[in-house]
């Protein structure tokens, strides 16, 4: 019985990890995301995109206060989130010992990680 509550409880708390994870991830990639556009109609808008950029040139875009930059990473903080929420689920199955759902958990883990690593090549 002691087992089962506690089993129950550190469901909850992944529950609402999740849940945090997604709304606020959510919230804090719009903000960044309006704030660079933000910044784009006060420098008096944008004069070039590119289609693609490294991580690397995104950071350097973002220390300069580039509002491509700025908006650029908050696409990815959208991007990512669902990758956190995996993380905390895989956490989640380790506490619980529920070993069947970690390993799925890992490799839906995987199949992410690797597509991002295949799209930024």
């Amino acid at each position: 019985m002691v087992h089962r509550m506690q089993k129950q409880e550190t469901e909850e708390k992944a529950q609402t990890a999740i849940a945090a994870v997604l709304r606020y991830g959510s919230l804090l990639s719009a903000l960044v995301m309006a704030a660079g556009v933000g910044l784009a109609l006060l420098r008096g808008g944008v004069t070039t995109l590119s289609s693609r950029s490294s991580p690397a040139v995104l950071l350097r875009q973002v220390l300069i206060l580039d509002p491509l930059g700025i908006a650029g990473l908050g696409i990815l903080l959208l991007l990512l989130t669902p990758v956190f929420r995996v993380v905390i689920a895989v956490v989640a199955f380790a506490a619980e010992r529920d070993t069947k759902y970690v390993l799925v958990s890992l490799g839906v883990l995987a199949v992410m990680l690797s597509s991002i690593v295949y799209a930024l090549r």
